[in-house]
């Protein structure tokens, strides 16, 4: 038991001790929890964005080198001119492909042969890219190369 004495004068004129929270303070603290909860569910989704836009550019980044590798290992006299990287040709024969790759989707291919001025040299270029509907340019892959006749392809 406590002694009224010892009291502060404001308790005993009272006849009780202040204790607990207020329910103004009550809402504050929720006011403040929710909105710390909403800070880190936004930075949750965007997290998760990035990491899946990551997957993607990285897919089309080895699916595109894929893709530039089987071209310069095409025979020379089988290259055919033709194709876009920025709409789909439908050919024949056909300059873009579609590849599922588990846990990241749906990657698109294109590539462009082109035939330059000198018969002897080809222009390859190739692009791929994402197909999500946040990730298509982000996760964008390009790459060129030439090829030339030699010897040993030559027509």
């Amino acid at each position: 038991m406590t002694n009224r004495d010892s009291m502060p004068t404001e308790m005993v004129q009272d006849g009780r001790t202040e204790a607990g929270f207020t329910l103004v303070e009550a809402l504050v603290a929720i006011v403040v929890l929710v909105f710390g909860l909403i800070a880190i569910t936004n930075l949750m989704i965007v997290a998760a964005s990035s990491n899946a836009v990551a997957n993607q550019g990285t897919a089309a980044a080895t699916i595109a080198a894929q893709q530039l590798e089987q071209q310069k290992a095409t025979p020379y006299n089988t290259l055919v001119a033709g194709g876009s990287v920025d709409a789909d040709d439908p050919g024949p024969p056909v300059f873009f492909r579609d590849d599922q790759l588990p846990g990241v989707g749906v990657i698109h291919t294109r590539w462009q042969v082109v035939a330059t001025g000198d018969p002897l040299v080809r222009f390859i270029r190739v692009r791929s890219e994402g197909t999500g509907r946040l990730s298509r340019q982000r996760s964008r892959a390009e790459f060129t190369t030439f090829r030339t006749c030699t010897a040993a392809n030559c027509p």
